[in-house]
């Protein structure tokens, strides 16, 4: 009952004793007005000494990744609550489960929430709300306890058993297992020093060891860098949730990111849409956080072409790098600046994303003729269907023609 209703209830009550002289009803409004005025003092204790904590086991997780939140809360008054809802405050793509429970005074209880990553970005969590009020339900307080963080969903990834890492078309940049004291990032061992090595490359707990100087060899790095070019020109994406050729891409686009990343890779990421991003390349755990944060939030949208993209990013590479270019376009115009890539010394791969509905036949042949003129360019080529798994990438791929 409304606080309000209840008040009324009273006075009504207290105007029929007063008129009658009726002394039970008297009584009666008297007692009302006790539990009234109790039930108002025993709202305002219901949320007295409580505290809640909740922790987050990481501070990231993958699409499809389920995620656990632990709570704790603890009644350090010495009275006890009958009933107490618990919830938090969020822009989860689902309400968080919340809890209605009761505790003991000077208690603490805890438990546990799963929750599903369903959507990639950036969500906020907290703050986290406490609900109570008295037995009889008149009166209800809440309190919001400053509790926020932050949780990053990333894009999902998955292996890519067919999928290579492109070589450089350059000889030089191609790892022959040979020795070389030209400095990289893989150190293949040491040998003694030469007349003519440079002092940078000795090794000098090797050199104090064998009592003798003692320098580095490395090994030839396969290429310079390794460029994604993942077109999110809003006009051509379609499709909604894990289906949508937006979400296919991202997952092609971050599953890419973290093979090349553990094969050593410099990698670099460019997207386009309202205009060119451009994430210049790295290596090691620190550029895959980057990576896949900026994908962890990225959407299609704007009307910026592969093409114009490709265009204005190209003096960017360098001779000897590696390029792959995922996209669902089925402009022919982004297969010229492609072309030019190639031509330039610098590998080049493409992946064809198809919407969730079946095309018409005008788009399949339109299609068919972007992947006969990759083939003719010398451009490996792969066509992710509708529903295909993407773990299957490149597993026939279009033949290159040199």
């Amino acid at each position: 009952m409304k606080p309000w209703r209840f008040a009324v209830l009273w006075l009504v009550l207290f105007i029929v004793a007063v008129s009658t002289g009726v002394e039970l009803l008297s009584y009666l409004s008297y007692l009302v007005l006790f539990v009234f005025i109790a039930m108002s003092v025993l709202s305002r204790l219901t949320l007295e000494g409580l505290s809640v904590k909740r922790s987050l086991g990481q501070s990231y997780a993958h699409l499809g990744d389920t995620i656990e939140l632990s709570y704790e809360l603890t009644n350090d008054h010495a009275l006890g609550k009958l009933w107490l809802e618990i919830f938090e405050k969020s822009n989860w793509p689902e309400p968080l489960p919340g809890r209605v429970l009761s505790i003991g005074g000077r208690k603490t209880r805890k438990w546990k929430v799963l929750a599903k990553a369903q959507r990639r970005g950036r969500f906020r969590l907290g703050p986290i709300v406490l609900r109570s009020g008295d037995p009889f339900g008149l009166f209800a307080t809440e309190a919001r306890i400053p509790s926020e963080a932050l949780l990053l969903v990333y894009p999902r990834v998955v292996q890519l058993p067919f999928w290579t890492l492109p070589g450089s078309l350059l000889e030089g940049n191609v790892l022959t297992g040979q020795r070389s004291l030209q400095s990289t990032s893989m150190v293949m061992g040491i040998r003694e020093y030469r007349p003519g090595d440079a002092m940078n490359r000795i090794h000098w707990p090797s050199s104090v060891r064998h009592r003798r100087l003692h320098v580095k060899e490395f090994e030839l790095d396969r290429t310079a860098d390794l460029w994604i070019y993942l077109d999110l020109d809003g006009r051509w994406h379609h499709g909604d949730g894990e289906d949508s050729t937006e979400e296919r891409a991202v997952t092609v686009a971050a599953s890419v990111v973290r093979k090349a990343l553990d094969g050593h890779r410099n990698v670099g990421l460019v997207t386009n849409g309202n205009h060119a991003e451009v994430l210049h390349p790295d290596r090691g755990t620190k550029q895959f956080g980057k990576l896949m944060q900026y994908l962890a939030e990225v959407h299609a949208g704007g009307t910026r072409t592969l093409q114009e993209t490709l265009v204005e990013t190209l003096p960017r590479l360098r001779r000897g790098a590696s390029c792959l270019l995922i996209t669902p376009s089925l402009d022919r115009a982004w297969v010229r600046p492609a072309s030019t890539l190639r031509e330039t010394a610098i590998a080049t791969q493409a992946v064809i994303v198809s919407p969730p509905v079946d095309l018409d036949e005008r788009d399949r042949a339109r299609r068919r003729a972007i992947l006969g003129e990759l083939a003719v360019a010398g451009i490996p080529a792969a066509h992710l269907a509708a529903g295909a798994p993407i773990e299957e990438l490149f597993h026939e791929s279009t033949a290159a023609i040199a």
